[in-house]
């Protein structure tokens, strides 16, 4: 492809525009490795350009205030986390810190400022690290979390299968002040204290679901709005995200909107005649990153998975207002018509059901707020058509451009059908023609610019 054709530039200009280049690295249930891709606005496409060797098939991936550290959790036995170093450079790379062991494999790890310290949690435990000032790694274990009895803990199981019913995430507060983790078994949300010296947690209260101690709804991911006064869990089981105003001591319900369309067995394509939201998994949520002409988020987007591979997924974008509460699309300056059969949210059905994944991470199209609300959505896919030999689109790139503006739309993926496409105008990475390039199906993935 003409680069200089297809921006416009007369032949005879000598300004050289700067292509913005954005780098991903993401994970993947299946494959034993970590891909860094490279993403290209200018040329809407996804290239390959690492393979990292890893220690297991990974799961979930965070990274540090500069995104040059990177630590990631495992399904890998006995169970572990690995920290990585990312080179940001001409030449990006990634490679290997260090790796620790831990006591229950984990399914989530997020470092909160002032990132000195690593929270890992998945089934029965959860841990807190020091991060290596030297190297950026892990450094010693500080406190181990339990969410059975200390007496059962040996004899509890401490695999990935655990993660269906034990802990499954972990948040703060901006202040640092509160910890929150999701159980989906108890069907319940931990609170705590975090202490700043010492990095550890005291828990102060479980918060039980807003439907009843028998909805089995499975609390599994939860965020916490910038203004520190609203936390907001999507539930696994039931579908739902529910919002929570935070106080000092506990977690008061607000208000819960589905995770699927009003009307979404008429919409899908699948051959089930189930309308149980149970033919769902809730997934993930994610609130966009502050920037200068938005810092506080005026959405929430959510994704569920298929229970089956012939069930597609959803992702869903709900508006909230200045304080953080769900509002309706017909309160959206007029920008979305209030005739919509759907006045929660704006949805997006999934090409495939996600499998284990349909993860996302955010990034504002233009950090300086030229662009408004404009985003690119990351999304993994792991369905089972996606992993296979021939299976495109483990990692997708969405946009989402504001209310009014047509919905989401799929901008690029990796693998994809033409081979040929990259971010720099040339062949894409010779690795995919190999094994160790070919990711099957993909886990989480997080923008690293």
């Amino acid at each position: 492809m003409d680069v200089q054709n297809v921006l416009n530039i007369p032949l005879n200009s000598t300004v050289v525009p700067e292509l913005p280049i954005y780098h991903i690295l993401s994970g993947s249930f299946r494959s034993l490795s970590l891909f860094l891709l490279a993403f290209s606005p200018s040329n809407r496409s996804l290239s390959h350009l690492q393979t990292i060797p890893a220690h297991g098939p990974h799961q979930y991936l965070a990274a540090n205030q500069h995104k040059d550290r990177v630590y990631t959790t495992s399904w890998a036995l006995p169970p572990s986390l690995s920290s990585w170093h990312v080179e940001r450079s001409e030449s990006w790379r990634v490679t290997h810190i260090n790796t620790v062991p831990i006591t229950a494999t984990s399914s989530y790890i997020t470092v909160p400022p002032p990132y000195t310290y690593a929270y890992s949690a998945g089934g029965p435990t959860g841990e807190a690290h020091l991060i290596d000032p030297k190297t950026g790694g892990f450094g010693e274990k500080v406190q181990q979390i339990l969410f059975v009895p200390e007496s059962e803990l040996e004899n509890a199981d401490k695999t990935r299968v655990a993660l269906r019913y034990g802990s499954h995430g972990i948040e703060f507060t901006p202040s640092r002040q509160h910890a929150f983790i999701p159980v989906l078994g108890t069907n319940s949300i931990e609170m705590y204290t975090w202490d700043s010296t010492s990095g550890h947690l005291t828990h102060i209260a479980s918060i039980g679901s807003p439907r009843g101690k028998d909805a089995n709804d499975g609390p599994r991911h939860v965020k916490v709005h910038p203004n520190g006064k609203v936390l907001y869990c999507v539930t696994e089981h039931s579908n739902y995200v529910d919002s929570y105003r935070i106080s000092p001591t506990t977690l008061e319900h607000i208000a819960s909107r589905s995770l699927l369309p009003r009307n979404w067995s008429s919409l899908s394509t699948h051959s089930s005649t189930s309308n149980s939201n149970h033919s769902f998994r809730g997934d993930t949520l994610m609130l966009p990153p502050p920037t200068v002409s938005n810092p506080s988020p005026q959405i929430l987007i959510t994704t569920t998975r298929g229970s089956t591979p012939d069930i597609r997924g959803w992702l869903s974008v709900f508006p909230l207002d200045e304080e953080g509460n769900f509002t309706s699309l017909s309160q959206q300056d007029d920008q979305v018509g209030s005739g919509s059969p759907d006045e929660d949210a704006e949805r997006f059905q999934t090409h495939t059901s996600g499998g284990k994944a349909n993860a996302i991470d955010i990034l504002p199209k233009d950090t300086s707020g030229n662009a408004g609300g404009s985003l690119w959505i990351l999304l993994t896919d792991d369905d089972e058509a996606t992993a296979s030999p021939s299976g495109t689109g483990a990692v997708r790139v969405l946009e989402w451009d504001g209310w009014g503006s047509g919905g989401v739309k799929v901008v690029a993926e990796w693998p994809s059908a033409d081979k040929s496409s990259s971010a720099n105008g040339k062949a894409e990475s010779s690795g995919d023609s190999v094994d160790e390039g070919k990711i099957q199906g993909a886990s989480h993935a997080i923008w690293l610019d």
